[in-house]
């Protein structure tokens, strides 16, 4: 074979390598270009009858305007309660239209989930789409949350190359904890000593109860708690701003706090601690309307001759206790239902504003039998403690690579291909 052939051979080789590489580099820059749609928590591990919050993250590649997805999940293992609507499309200046879809426990799906902009508006940057509260069943086992139907527009409708990243959910049975079996209905003297985490002392919490939430500022966030031992039932407020995720932590007391000094007035129906997030977070410059809901038993009412008017519920704070405003909201067979707002979190007790009850006598009339404390001891005579997400361990984020784009590759083959015909061209 003469040498001009096989320099021919040899340049065509060169070009074909080159076109490869081309058509190669086309889908890589296609595939980084597409947004990513995320399910967060991608793995989490929760308790049976447990409830727990995921969260549909979006990250933008190419500017937004619309978004809509449905849900499907095993309702064997879990079954969806709320869909609210992130801070994705919620930004300044933006005017939107969210439809939290149609929650179907019996088929497993959420579907027609919906947001979309309004005039010519586009989000850029990533955020959450839309926070989903599940609640898990008596079951173990595993559960996939599979997002379907993914798409994303433009102003003009037109759609956008989309990633997805499902998530797992792993049930496990819940686990009793060896604390104190009976709750007292009321409470006398005080307790001392070291506690752990928000400073109660251990033997005197009776029940602790941990709800973690993902905060987003201009929203209405709320914890709910589940166990029926628990009086407290809901905590809410404004947010003023973005926090993330914060936990909400109610301890059930068999005393007064031992954090505090005295006992407050009236007849105690239920000593509780209350904290929400980290030390210095429940703060003016955070949260707005804060408002307690708790229960209390008609049958303690009745032993004790109160009335709902004479509930109330006390905060200590300054060395002091403070009755705080509370409203009666409802009632079912057993409890009645109040609400109260308060200026923070501290040490809190319900209490009845009774005649001849002191804060300094230590006799107290005793319920033979409290339906909250029968309640706990069906479960093997043990209170459960529980906790929403692991004991508000921070859940994994959702991990989508971005793939590298790399020129200097090609600018190296397109150099040597020139040199090869040039070098031709001169022979």
């Amino acid at each position: 074979m003469s040498r001009p052939r096989k320099h021919m051979i040899l340049l065509r080789f060169c070009i074909v390598f080159l076109l490869i590489t081309l058509t190669a580099f086309s889908c890589v820059l296609a595939v980084s270009a597409d947004s990513v749609v995320t399910v967060s928590p991608l793995v989490s591990e929760v308790n049976t009858n447990q409830r727990f919050d995921v969260y549909i993250n979006i990250e933008p590649q190419t500017p937004i305007a619309g978004a809509q997805l449905d849900i499907l999940f095993d309702s064997n293992m879990i079954s969806a309660v709320e869909v609210t609507s992130g801070d994705l499309f919620e930004q300044e200046g933006v005017m939107l239209v969210f439809i939290g879809g149609t929650i179907n426990n019996q088929l497993g799906s959420i579907g027609d989930l919906f947001a979309v902009t309004l005039g010519k508006a586009e989000i850029c940057t990533a955020g959450n789409f839309a926070h989903i509260s599940f609640i898990a069943g008596n079951d173990t086992g595993n559960s996939d949350i599979i997002l379907t139907n993914v798409i994303l527009s433009d102003f003009q409708g037109n759609a956008i190359p989309v990633t997805v990243c499902n998530a797992d959910v792993n049930v496990i049975a819940s686990t009793p904890l060896n604390i104190p079996e009976e709750v007292p209905v009321s409470a006398g003297g005080s307790g001392s000593g070291a506690g752990e985490a928000t400073g109660e002392n251990k033997e005197n919490i009776g029940l602790k109860e941990v709800v973690q939430v993902y905060v987003i500022g201009g929203s209405r966030i709320r914890f709910l708690f589940d166990e029926k031992t628990n009086p407290i039932k809901e905590i809410s407020y404004l947010s003023l701003k973005n926090a993330g995720f914060i936990a909400g932590t109610t301890e059930v007391l068999n005393d007064v706090s031992s954090t505090v000094s005295q006992r407050p007035s009236g007849a105690i129906y239920r000593n509780i601690n209350i904290w929400i997030g980290k030390a210095g977070y429940a703060t003016d410059s955070n949260m707005d309307d804060t408002q307690i809901s708790f229960a209390v038993l008609k049958k303690w009412m009745d032993i004790n001759n109160a009335e709902p008017e004479n509930i109330n519920l006390q905060r200590y704070h300054e060395d002091r206790w403070q009755t705080l405003d509370t409203r009666i909201t409802g009632e079912d067979e057993e409890f009645f239902f109040f609400e109260a707002k308060t200026p923070g979190f501290s040490p809190f007790a319900i209490t009845a504003d009774l005649p001849n009850v002191f804060p300094d006598s230590q006799e107290r009339e005793e319920i033979e039998h409290d339906p909250l404390v029968d309640e706990a001891e069906k479960d093997n005579g043990k209170i459960k403690e529980k906790d929403s997400l692991n004991d508000c361990a921070v859940p994994q984020e959702a991990v989508c690579a971005e793939l590298a784009q790399n020129s200097s590759l090609l600018l190296c083959i397109s150099m040597i291909v020139i040199f090869l015909g040039r070098r031709f061209k001169m022979k």
